[in-house]
């Protein structure tokens, strides 16, 4: 299966933003809400809000707009609802602790594209 262009979208903002493990969990068949969960982890509560920041901008400059941001205040776990894909962008520890991915595991990976040669 291969990514969507605001998947990809979303991929490339968080990556420019130093994001680390992202993953992406196609959940259509598992969920009645979204059909993608996209998680990623900063380092700090700042880096979460700048990749959370810079995601949003991202698609917005595409055309794709926001429903719903929650987290902004702590930092430690931004979730950006954008329907039909919810990004997570958590420190490691909260990560660990509500485990999600482990919740979703039915659902299938899918691929990244590989990291441009251009990404510092």
């Amino acid at each position: 299966m291969t990514l969507t262009d605001r998947l990809l979208t979303v991929v490339e903002a968080a990556r420019s933003k130093k994001a680390f493990a992202i993953r992406l969990l196609d959940v259509s068949g598992l969920a009645s809400f979204t059909d993608t969960f996209a998680f990623m982890s900063g380092g700090s509560d700042r880096q979460n809000r700048a990749i959370a920041d810079e995601v949003e901008a991202e698609l917005r400059a595409k055309g794709t707009k926001v429903i719903s941001r929650e987290g902004e205040q702590a930092g430690t776990w931004i979730l950006l609802d954008f329907g039909d894909f919810i990004i997570h962008v958590m420190d490691e520890e909260t990560r660990r602790h509500y485990n999600l991915e482990e919740l979703w595991k039915e659902g299938t990976e899918l691929e990244l594209p590989a990291e441009s040669s251009a990404t510092n």
